[in-house]
C-alpha cells in the first residue's frame, strides 16, 4: 500500500469523468490512500458561475475539502494574484492534509499531471515523497494561450521548462501516446507508454441498453433516427466543427447530436458559438453528467471524434472516449490521429472531410453484432483496471 498526492490538472468533479479521477478511484478502491488536489481556482466570475450552480456547498467553502469515492479532494482557491505566494501557501496546506490524512508507516508517490501550474518547483520541494511520477496525458506545450479552465496558467516557454524540469527529476514517467514517449525520452531513461483505456465495465451493457427503448432519455428520443452524435468537451482548439457541418450537409436525413460542455467559456454556450446553429438536422443537448453518459450512447447509431489534426492533437491525444465507444460496441468514426493507427480493424479512421462524411454512411451500412463483438473485445483488453495495475507495478518497483 502507498500514500498518493496527485497535483491535478482538472478538477474531480469535472462534468465528464477524466483520466485523472479513472485512474485514483481506481488507486483508492485497491486500498491505497490518495489525496486529490484540484487545479487552484481563481474567485472571479469563472468560481462565482460554480458557487451559483450548487457545486460549492457551505462546508467545501469552509474546508475547501471533501471525500468522494474513497478519495479525499482538496480544491485551493487563490485568493491573491500572486501565483508564486499561492503556491507556497496551497503546498503546505498539503502537507498538513497529508500529515493529518495519510498513512505515515506508508512512503508517499507525489503524482503530477499539472505541468501549468504557477510555482510548480514549490509543490516538489515542500511536499515530502518517496517517489516523484509525471503523467503525461497531453502535449501541453501546444495548448492554446490562455486555456486553462479554472486557474490562471504560465505562458507557454514556461510550461516547457516546468515540463522538462519536471520529467527530469521524476522517478517514473508515463506518457499516454507514442509521440510523448519520443519527446519525454529526451528527459529521462524511465518513460514508458500507459496509452489511455476505457471503462469496459461501465459501458459493455450498452448494446442490451439500446434493446430497452424505455433506457433512453426522452430528450434524445424526440431526435429522429439514425442519430450520429458526440460526447465530449466541445473544445474550439480540438473539436472540428467544420467536419459536423459537412456531415450535416451531405446528410440532410442524419440527426447529428452534440452532447457536452463548452470547456473554455465562462458561461454555457450553443451551436451559435461552433458556426451551425443555421442547420436543422444538428442538435446540441448541453452537458450530461458521467454517469448518464451510457444511456445517451445507447440512443446512439454512430459515435464521431472529430477532431483537428494540429500541434495539440497528433502531438500527443488519445482520447478516453474512444475506448468508452469500443465497449459499447458502438460503430466509430474518427479523424486520423496516430494513436488510432492500432485500432483500425475495429473503427472507421477518415483521411480527409470528404472521407469523414463517407464513413459515417458506411459505418451504418456495415454495422452488425459481430462487428460489435469485435470493438467490445479490444475495449476489454484496454480497460482502467488493467492500465493502473501496470502503471502500480512499475512504480512499485
Amino acid at each position: 500500500m502507498i500514500n498518493v498526492i496527485c497535483l491535478s490538472n482538472q478538477v474531480w468533479d469535472f462534468p465528464n469523468w477524466t483520466n485523472k479521477r479513472h485512474v485514483m478511484s481506481r488507486i483508492a478502491g485497491l486500498g491505497n490512500n490518495v489525496l486529490f488536489v484540484d487545479p487552484p481556482i481563481n474567485t472571479g466570475r469563472m468560481f462565482a458561475h460554480q458557487v451559483l450552480k450548487g457545486q460549492w456547498g457551505a462546508k467545501r467553502l469552509l474546508t475547501q475539502k471533501y471525500r468522494d469515492d474513497g478519495v479525499l479532494i482538496y480544491s485551493p482557491l487563490n485568493l491573491i494574484p500572486n501565483g508564486e505566494l499561492t503556491s507556497l501557501l496551497h503546498a503546505q496546506r498539503i502537507v498538513a492534509l497529508a500529515k493529518k490524512n495519510l498513512d505515515p508507516t506508508l512512503k508517499n508517490v507525489l503524482w503530477v499531471y499539472h505541468v501549468e501550474i504557477p510555482g510548480l518547483q514549490s509543490y516538489i520541494d515542500l511536499i515530502s515523497h518517496d517517489t516523484l511520477v509525471y503523467d503525461c496525458v497531453d502535449n501541453y506545450g501546444a495548448f492554446p494561450e490562455n486555456s486553462s479552465f479554472y486557474s490562471a496558467t504560465i505562458g507557454r516557454d514556461q510550461i516547457i521548462k516546468q515540463e522538462r524540469s519536471l520529467a527530469e527529476q521524476a522517478d517514473v514517467v508515463f506518457a499516454t501516446t507514442p509521440g510523448l514517449v519520443e519527446k519525454l525520452s529526451k528527459y529521462n531513461s524511465s518513460v514508458h507508454f500507459a496509452p489511455n483505456v476505457g471503462d469496459y465495465k461501465r459501458f459493455k451493457d450498452v448494446q442490451e441498453l439500446k434493446q430497452a427503448q424505455d433506457q433512453i432519455p426522452e430528450d434524445l428520443q424526440a431526435i429522429p433516427r439514425p442519430r450520429i452524435g458526440f460526447i465530449g468537451a466541445l473544445d474550439s482548439y480540438k473539436f472540428d466543427a467544420t467536419l459536423v457541418r459537412k456531415a450535416a450537409i451531405d446528410h440532410p436525413n442524419y440527426s447529428f447530436v452534440l452532447i457536452g460542455q463548452f470547456a473554455l467559456k465562462e458561461k454555457d454556450a450553443g451551436l451559435e458559438a461552433l458556426g451551425l446553429a443555421d442547420l436543422p438536422n444538428i442538435y446540441y443537448l448541453g452537458p450530461r453528467p458521467y454517469e448518464q453518459k451510457k444511456y445517451y450512447m445507447a440512443g446512439l447509431d454512430v459515435e464521431l471524434i472529430p477532431y483537428q489534426l494540429n500541434d495539440y492533437t497528433v502531438g500527443g491525444c488519445f482520447p478516453v472516449k474512444f475506448h468508452d465507444a469500443l465497449a459499447a460496441g458502438l460503430p466509430t468514426v474518427v479523424t486520423d490521429l496516430p494513436t488510432y493507427a492500432p485500432f483500425k480493424d475495429v473503427t472507421y479512421i477518415a483521411k480527409s472531410p470528404e472521407d469523414f462524411s463517407a464513413k459515417i454512411e458506411l459505418a451504418l451500412k456495415e454495422d452488425d453484432k459481430e462487428k460489435i463483438k469485435a470493438r467490445q473485445a479490444v475495449a476489454k483488453e484496454n480497460d482502467w483496471d488493467g492500465k493502473v495495475a501496470k502503471m502500480l507495478a512499475i512504480i512499485t518497483q
